[in-house]
């Protein structure tokens, strides 16, 4: 009876409890009332750093510690592989890419020609196939203003492959899974569709990374089989125009002035609706007021020198998807010292593995992209420092100018057992690296 009696009261408790807070919520209802903050009878408790521990155990890894020291062999230019190849014709667009990649390789007074290239075959872990099936496409569509597939696969693919295949024992050796080739456009080897079979085994360097359904499905993202790497952009690859010359060495504006545009966006918006492909719909967002908010600065193109000013005054800088996950956007900001705000749900941002990219940008999903406004503002100013901080000590280091071939490097490691913690010897032998005498200069540490 007694227990009876106990619960019976705990019962009543609850149930005036309940009714105190319905009275007041409805006070809250019609009454306008001025909060007051509380302060809390407790301090958080802080305790003190744990000790460092060995850097082959820190995540994000020291890029001066290479995972292995492999040895790449470039096949040379020959005439065997088709007429186009032999010109050397570059077109001034986003997908030069290929071209920078390949330069970097060939240049002998390159850091990654001196740290990773090899001029026996014999001697390489990885063979780098000259493929500049970009430069030729772009070349037919821009220059000569054919509308048609060029015949790429017949007069570019065809006699390329039949070089590397026939008159070379290496992709027989390995069926090609040592090879490494360049897609840098945004179908990646589907422009190829009647002979990419030829090389799918090799290893694709794309600016696709892409984790939805419909990515794998349409085979423009391979996943693992791939490595996403940066793209090349129109003011940095093509104009050549050098942040050091806006921004100081430790990514302020170098005219003293501070970051006075919130936000930055440049491209394509204006006649996008909620329901388009394209984008899905996000860009739509930026027509609907974002474009006219007080801080921010949108438009569909500025010239490259007025950008390049922007883009030194801006704090963030909107990188929503197009017809792909990735934007050349990202690598602007990056250069000049903005913090990225990505808007693509399921990217594979280059070199995941290595790169803390959560340190520096900031995701938004597309559920949440109406609220962009909203969840900026909401960012402190210290965290704002914090991820300016790391983009420009840490996301720089992706750039195609900095250090893109040493993260496509250590991904390359990973992909074959027997090289993690090793380096290539003459004679194609491998001996440990001793890390307490070897580092490699990046772009962190020269």
């Amino acid at each position: 009876m007694l227990r009876l009696a106990l619960a019976q009261r705990h019962i009543r408790i609850i149930l005036a409890g309940l009714v105190i807070l319905m009275i007041a919520g409805l006070l809250l209802n019609n009454a306008s009332f001025q909060l007051v903050p509380v302060s809390l009878p407790w301090t958080p408790l802080v305790l003190d750093p744990l000790p460092p521990i060995t850097w082959d155990s820190t995540w994000p890894p020291p890029l001066n510690r290479p995972l292995c020291l492999p040895k790449i062999y470039v096949y040379p230019d020959d005439p065997r592989m088709g007429e186009f190849q032999m010109k050397n014709i570059t077109v001034g667009t986003a997908y030069i890419g290929e071209s920078i990649l390949l330069w970097q390789l060939r240049d002998p007074n390159s850091i990654f020609h001196k740290t990773y290239v090899t001029t026996n075959p014999d001697d390489a872990d990885f063979f780098m196939i000259p493929f500049r099936g970009a430069s030729y496409l772009t070349h037919c569509w821009y220059h000569l203003s054919r509308k048609d597939d060029c015949e790429a696969e017949n007069l570019y693919v065809t006699p390329m492959m039949d070089h590397i295949q026939n008159d070379y024992p290496y992709w027989n050796r390995s069926n090609g899974r040592d090879h490494i080739m360049v897609h840098p456009m945004d179908k990646g080897s589907l422009y190829y569709m009647n002979t990419r079979e030829r090389f799918l085994n090799a290893t694709f360097l794309t600016t696709i990374g892409d984790k939805r359904h419909v990515g794998i499905e349409s085979h423009r993202s391979r996943g693992f089989r791939d490595i996403t790497i940066p793209s090349a952009t129109a003011i940095l690859d093509l104009s050549h125009i050098d942040p050091a010359l806006y921004v100081d060495a430790e990514g302020f504006p170098r005219n003293g002035s501070h970051r006075d545009i919130f936000a930055l966006f440049s491209g394509l918006y204006g006649n996008v609706n909620r329901t388009d492909a394209y984008s899905s719909g996000i860009r739509a967002l930026l027509r609907e007021g974002i474009d006219m908010l007080p801080g921010y600065n949108v438009s569909s193109h500025f010239d490259n020198e007025v950008y390049a000013q922007l883009l030194t005054r801006s704090k963030y800088g909107l990188a929503p998807q197009g017809w792909t996950l990735d934007t050349t956007r990202i690598w602007e900001y990056l250069a000049f010292g903005v913090v990225p705000v990505v808007l693509a749900d399921g990217i594979i941002e280059p070199f995941e593995d290595d790169i803390d990219w959560d340190s520096f940008i900031v995701r938004i999903h597309r559920s949440e992209a109406h609220r962009l406004d909203e969840i900026l503002k909401s960012i402190t100013p210290e965290e704002y420092e914090r991820k300016r901080r790391a983009a420009w000590n840490h996301g720089r280091q992706t750039l195609l100018s900095h250090d893109a071939w040493h993260l496509i490097v250590r991904h390359l490691c990973k992909t074959q057992d027997h090289l993690p913690g090793m380096q290539t010897l003459a004679g194609g032998k491998h001996a440990p690296i001793d890390y307490g005498t070897t580092t490699i200069k990046t772009s962190m540490f020269p």
